[in-house]
């Protein structure tokens, strides 16, 4: 069956709906009080804060589908196509080690410590075979985390493609990694800041 996987961070989505709704909330207040100018004033600045956190926490995910895995990070998306893997790893996030380099999933970091230390026998167990190493699991490849939910996803589909024989070729028609910028978000991020600076001095 191939796989049809998204994974956003769940803390970073929780953090990013808090910083929205504060940063809305300010202004709305300084708003009514009455103080319409400083509103506006301070308005670039809730608008980068937000931007900021909607492209550091919101937006990355990891992607899985038949042709590969994509990472959309914060500020470029990597698409890597199965063929071209050679290692899953969770070590501090979760990370492809490629035919090109290695590529890091902002969306899925390893678990804090106090995750780990809330961990229970059955979040190591029954995982992919590639998921071992002297027969035990990094903290990050427990099933309880964002990096360990989406190497379980990858690793279950790469072994099997590995297993059926498709991954024995050469490896990938590709002689280097898909890479799109966010330049769009990056231009916006620079404007804003901008902006900001242009409504302190005056």
């Amino acid at each position: 069956m191939s796989p049809n996987f998204t994974l956003h961070s769940r803390f970073g989505r929780v953090l990013s709906i808090v910083i929205f709704v504060s940063c809305a909330v300010a202004f709305v207040i300084t708003a009514i009080q009455g103080r319409w100018l400083d509103a506006l004033q301070v308005l670039p600045v809730f608008g980068v804060v937000s931007l900021l956190t909607w492209a550091m926490f919101w937006r990355p995910a990891v992607l899985v589908t038949a042709a590969g895995v994509t990472l959309r990070n914060v500020v470029r998306t990597v698409e890597v196509a199965w063929p071209e893997i050679r290692r899953i790893d969770t070590k501090y996030a979760l990370s492809l080690e490629t035919a090109h380099g290695t590529v890091t999933a902002w969306a899925a970091p390893a678990p804090g410590r106090h995750s780990v230390f809330s961990a229970v026998r059955q979040d190591g167990a029954n995982l992919p075979e590639s998921s071992y190493l002297a027969g035990t699991v990094r903290p990050g490849d427990l099933i309880t985390s964002d990096s360990g939910q989406a190497a379980h996803i990858i690793r279950t589909h790469w072994e099997q493609l590995r297993d059926d024989g498709h991954l024995d070729a050469a490896g990938s028609e590709f002689t280097k990694l898909r890479v799109t910028w966010h330049l769009r978000t990056i231009a916006a991020v620079v404007v804003l800041i901008v902006a900001v600076l242009l409504t302190t001095v005056s």
